[in-house]
């Protein structure tokens, strides 16, 4: 089992400190004065989280936890504690379907933080983000789930096109244990336990870089709680403390070793030692002990206690340890108290390493002396395509406030680490041939077409050379629009019909939008909502597709925004589909001149064509700155079960 119970991951993280910290650390030493205050840590249970985030600093791998939106606020993982509640969404049942088994018997509950996003859970997954290309090999990390300690299992899954379970990390005998994960990747997925309890997740990225070198995180440990509903309901494991002294009696000025004992081993912080009321000092807790060598008791019987002060209260009480006397002959006065050198505590985390791209512009101005010039052939209409063809990577259909009104735009991240808003009129989403499927068998998917009929999908998990295309409303905040967006379905300009749907843990498809039994269609999505689901078109083709986003601002006005995307379906040309714009060159320019910047230009453009701040958002991207699911039918969906 990948599992270990505390006494052995105590045991097996003393080996590996007594063997790795002369080589890796400093060592940890007493010290004088009191023992630091423990902390809480910060819960989370209800937020987006990226709990394994994948960071790349000064030649070395490292992880940290992600919450929220952009601006994301980062963590130390020994600082946050994921805490899945316990109500009637998150328990379920495993269903009697045999592709499901491996979550355990039918019947029996499981506790899932699910791939979609439901309001009243985490919503927890993992990024490589801010890692670039071009830094490791094969553009990718591996991921490995090197451990679970807990009361039950682990199983980290997905679904793939038509709702069957994709397992990713399994803490059971013979389950996965390592992704191979590309760079610039945001993901989600079921995270199910088998248990109510304390869980200690523990994960190690690892990668080879360009030069050959290979690189770890090590090994990293994640604490999830499952169970109750609110940070309040997560208690602290109980410890207790014992305190020797040896030798039992010394003289004036002679050292005593003072020893406290803690339980459970794992415990995390600090044995405060004290003579009466006088602190001593204070040592780090290594494998369930702390020692203290001391040569500042004054002569008679002395009255010794340790009392265990941890790391963090959200995870063990305090425990003071029964009082041991201990015997000082002579006189004199003791020498004050000394401790070795204390180690240097590690910084804490820095924030996001940024990368950016340098422009390029190329040399104007006039020709060098001596250079030969053709003769100016006058320029008459020019015919261009304008836009990008989006066929990889992740991308949002998403919705912001531009100058206090609703607007509707591509949130481009299919260039890792780097964010573009587009206009959708300037996009062509390329659902490649790669994405074709068919319809499969039994009723389930009879929105679609008959069993065996080919379709084209762009999928709710994320799939290598294929689209993946989400619906964002992270940018808006409760202090700009109250209540939820409704996004609505308004026609469907193409040879086939689309369906959006998402599916539930266990893979039954919840539909958005579906064009094939009439539009429009409405779709409810709250304010801070990031979610994947399945794009499927019955036939291949350019499909021209009409939304709206609509909803009241916080002001009372109503604002909306309609927009055409165009979708490439299959083996035809996007680049077809592409905007075309005709324009007549001033007077007296030469067609070379134009033909020079038609090169220069391409097919990438920037998307924005608003005036006012958005105009100024596109200049500062040219001037070179880096910017960075119950079935519940259309018309009222609120998106994120609540």
């Amino acid at each position: 089992m990948l599992g270990r119970s505390r006494p052995v991951r105590a045991l097996l993280a003393g080996c590996v400190a007594a063997v790795s910290l002369p080589l890796l650390a400093p060592v940890a030493h007493a010290e004088s004065g009191p023992a630091p205050a423990g902390r809480q840590r910060t819960v989370l249970n209800d937020v987006h989280t990226d709990t394994v985030d994948v960071q790349y600093t000064d030649g070395r791998l490292a992880l940290r936890t992600r919450v929220g939106n952009q601006p994301h606020q980062y963590f130390a993982p020994e600082d946050v504690l994921f805490q899945l509640r316990d109500n009637d969404v998150s328990r379920i049942a495993v269903p009697e379907i045999p592709e499901y088994s491996f979550l355990g018997a039918a019947g029996t509950p499981v506790w899932v933080a699910p791939q979609v996003q439901d309001f009243s859970l985490l919503f927890a997954g993992w990024d490589t983000e801010s890692l670039s290309a071009g830094t490791f090999a094969g553009d990718a990390i591996d991921l490995r789930l090197a451990g679970v300690a807990g009361p039950g299992a682990l199983e980290v899954f997905q679904t793939d096109s038509f709702g069957l379970p994709l397992r990713v990390f399994s803490s059971r005998d013979g389950g996965p244990k390592s992704l191979h994960q590309a760079v610039g990747s945001h993901v989600h997925a079921n995270w199910a336990f088998s248990a109510l309890g304390r869980y200690t997740v523990t994960f190690e990225a690892t990668a080879t870089d360009t030069a050959g070198h290979r690189l770890s995180s090590g090994l990293v440990d994640y604490t999830w709680y499952v169970g109750g509903t609110s940070a309040a309901d997560i208690p602290a494991t109980a410890t207790t403390a014992t305190l020797t002294a040896s030798p039992a009696t010394t003289a004036v000025g002679e050292n005593v070793e003072l020893t406290g004992t803690v339980t459970p081993a794992d415990a995390v912080g600090w044995v405060e030692f004290a003579d009466g009321a006088t602190v001593l000092g204070h040592a780090p807790v290594v494998g369930g002990q702390a020692t203290l060598d001391t040569v500042a008791l004054a002569s008679g019987t002395r009255s010794l206690t340790a009392r265990f002060v941890p790391r963090s209260t959200t995870d063990f009480a305090e425990a003071r340890s029964a009082a041991v006397e201990h015997v000082v002959t002579g006189e004199g006065t003791p020498p004050p108290p000394t401790s070795a050198p204390s180690s240097t505590a590690s910084a804490p985390p820095g924030t996001q390493p940024t990368s950016s791209t340098p422009a390029s512009s190329p040399a104007g101005g006039a020709p060098a002396p001596g250079t030969t010039t053709k003769p100016c052939v006058p320029a008459g209409p020019v015919t261009s395509s304008a836009g990008v063809v989006l066929a990889d990577g992740h991308a949002d259909y998403a919705v912001r406030l531009v100058g206090g009104k609703l607007v509707s735009q591509v949130k481009d991240g299919t260039v890792a680490g780097t964010t573009t808003w587009r206009a959708p009129g300037s996009v062509v989403f390329h659902v490649v041939d790669k994405a074709a499927t068919t319809v499969p068998a039994g009723t389930q998917f009879s929105f679609l077409g008959k069993p065996g009929d080919r379709i084209w999908q762009i999928p709710q998990t994320q799939q290598a050379g294929v689209l993946w295309l989400g619906w964002n409303t992270e940018e808006l905040k409760s202090g700009d629009v109250s209540g939820d967006v409704t996004w609505r379905l308004d026609e469907v300009d193409g040879p086939g019909a689309l369906a959006v749907f998402k599916f539930d843990p266990f893979g039954k498809p919840v539909l958005a939008f579906n064009s094939g039994d009439g539009v429009p269609d409405s779709y409810a999505v709250r304010l801070g909502t990031h979610a994947h689901g399945n794009w499927t078109f019955t036939k291949q083709g350019i499909y021209h597709v009409t939304f709206t986003h609509s909803a009241k601002l916080a002001s009372g006005a109503q604002s909306s925004d309609q927009q055409t995307v165009t979708f490439a379906v299959g083996p035809a040309d996007p680049k077809q589909a592409l905007p075309v714009t005709t324009s007549t060159p001033p007077a007296g320019t030469c067609a070379d001149d134009v033909a020079a910047r038609s090169r220069g230009a391409g097919l990438a453009s920037t998307g924005f064509s608003f005036a006012g701040p958005v105009s100024l958002a596109g200049l500062a991207l040219l001037g070179g700155t880096a910017c960075l699911l119950l079935i519940r039918r259309r018309k009222s969906v609120v998106d994120g079960e609540r």
